[in-house]
């Protein structure tokens, strides 16, 4: 399950109630939704913008960290806004809405989301390995992997 913003939390909050769910990815939300003190062992992935640095303005993601007991991941993207998760960036232009983006450009994000997205999906559904989510790529230097990688900016 993968959802962004409340979607997002809701991925997380699906999972600890659901079983059936095998894994999920929180694209820049907020999380609400509490894992039992015993921790929560299917796959995770935190991805977002620099508000969810460890220690930064967003402590949701901080006190889940500590209770992900299996495969996971806390992905932060340098430059990105809350929308770069979303097409949003993407269709501004041709919408005529003025962009109130980070640095990142909607096509760069675009790639990163759906690259990072695609790679977790592939490897816990998929059972394929993907060596990307394993440390930092020189191909996406914007991507910071946390909370060892990254800090507040």
């Amino acid at each position: 399950m993968v959802g962004q913003s409340i979607g997002g939390a809701a991925a997380l909050a699906t999972m600890v109630k659901n079983s059936r769910v095998r894994a999920g990815i929180d694209m820049d939300g907020s999380t609400y939704a509490r894992i039992p003190k015993s921790g929560f062992s299917r796959p995770f992935m935190f991805i977002g913008s620099e508000q969810h640095v460890p220690g930064g303005p967003t402590p949701t993601w901080d006190r889940d960290w500590k209770l992900l007991t299996g495969w996971k991941r806390w992905i932060v993207l340098a430059g990105a806004e809350h929308e770069s998760c979303t097409d949003t960036p993407l269709l501004s232009g041709a919408l005529g809405i003025k962009p109130v983006y980070g640095v990142l450009s909607g096509k760069r994000s675009a790639e990163i989301i759906r690259t990072y997205v695609a790679a977790f999906l592939d490897q816990h559904l998929q059972a394929r390995r993907q060596t990307l989510l394993d440390k930092p790529s020189t191909q996406y230097p914007e991507v910071k992997l946390c909370p060892e990688n990254c800090g507040r900016s």
